[in-house]
Order: C-alpha cells, then sequence, then structure tokens
C-alpha cells in the first residue's frame, strides 16, 4: 500500500470511499461531505491517500487550516476488508509529519463511544481532551482532541 498526497484526479474516488465508510457511522442518516468539498479539498488542503498496486484509492485522510493556524484533522477513513490493517496510521503519519513540517498545532472531533479511537490519537499526541456536549446536533456529542505543535 503506497502513502501519497492525493492530485486533483483522486477527489471521485476519494469522495466515493467517503460515502461507502459513512455508513458504519452511528449518525450514518446525516450525508458525508460531497464530490464538490473534495475536489476543493484535494486542491487546497492536506490530503493523502493510499493506493493499491492497482492504483486504487483505499483509504484518505484531510486536514485543513484554521483561521488561528491550526488545522483540523477532519476525516480518515480506509475501505472495507482492509481495516485494522495499520493503513488508518500510515495515513495519520503522512499528515502529522506535514503538520509538523508547517509547525502547526492540530486539533480533531471524535465520538466519545470510540474508544478504539481515542486510544489512537492520544498514542499521536492529541492529549488536550474537552467534552462538548451536542456539538454538531443535540444527540451527537464530541471529544475535541488537541495535539500541540511538535518540536523537532
Amino acid at each position: 500500500m503506497k502513502i501519497r498526497r492525493a492530485e486533483t484526479n483522486d477527489f471521485l474516488p476519494i469522495a466515493a470511499l467517503d460515502r461507502a465508510a459513512w455508513g458504519r457511522n452511528r449518525n450514518a442518516d446525516y450525508i458525508p461531505d460531497g464530490e464538490h468539498a473534495w475536489r476543493i479539498w484535494v486542491e487546497h488542503a492536506q490530503v493523502f491517500c493510499a493506493e493499491d498496486e492497482n492504483a486504487v484509492v483505499q483509504g484518505a485522510i484531510l486536514g485543513f487550516l484554521c483561521e488561528n493556524g491550526a488545522y483540523c484533522v477532519h476525516k480518515v477513513f480506509v475501505a472495507d476488508g482492509l481495516r485494522k490493517g495499520g493503513i488508518g496510521s500510515k495515513l495519520f503519519s503522512a499528515l502529522l509529519a506535514e503538520i509538523d513540517r508547517k509547525g502547526a498545532d492540530c486539533f480533531l472531533t471524535v465520538d466519545p463511544h470510540n474508544s478504539a479511537a481515542l486510544a489512537l490519537y492520544e498514542k499521536w499526541g492529541f492529549t488536550d481532551k474537552a467534552f462538548v456536549s451536542g456539538y454538531y446536533r443535540e444527540t451527537e456529542d464530541r471529544y475535541v482532541l488537541a495535539r500541540p505543535k511538535q518540536t523537532r
């Protein structure tokens, strides 16, 4: 599996994979991000993808710059059948290396019930944790996890 910076022609397969991955979400009734958003993110944000030997996109991660200078890690997903094989970790490593190269803080949100993700995020340095009730909707709470900029 090769991890690389996403290119413009990757936005449609990444959006399709996002839709498929979103179906596993506890709040899958709400729509995932569409092709229009992925087109913009691939060109103007930090998007890395995982591709197999057939150059098929099998995973992606997105981080975008916020007004305060921090990056929001907004999405990470891997194709069904390939999850728990380390691809998500490799995607995170690529994105965090780029954010570290830029000398920026970053943050993400996570479902408080997703204990596996919480453990991974803590391992990657997301140590500041704040619970926000009704973050997206009245019944959709989140933890906001922050990772201070890493010094080399």
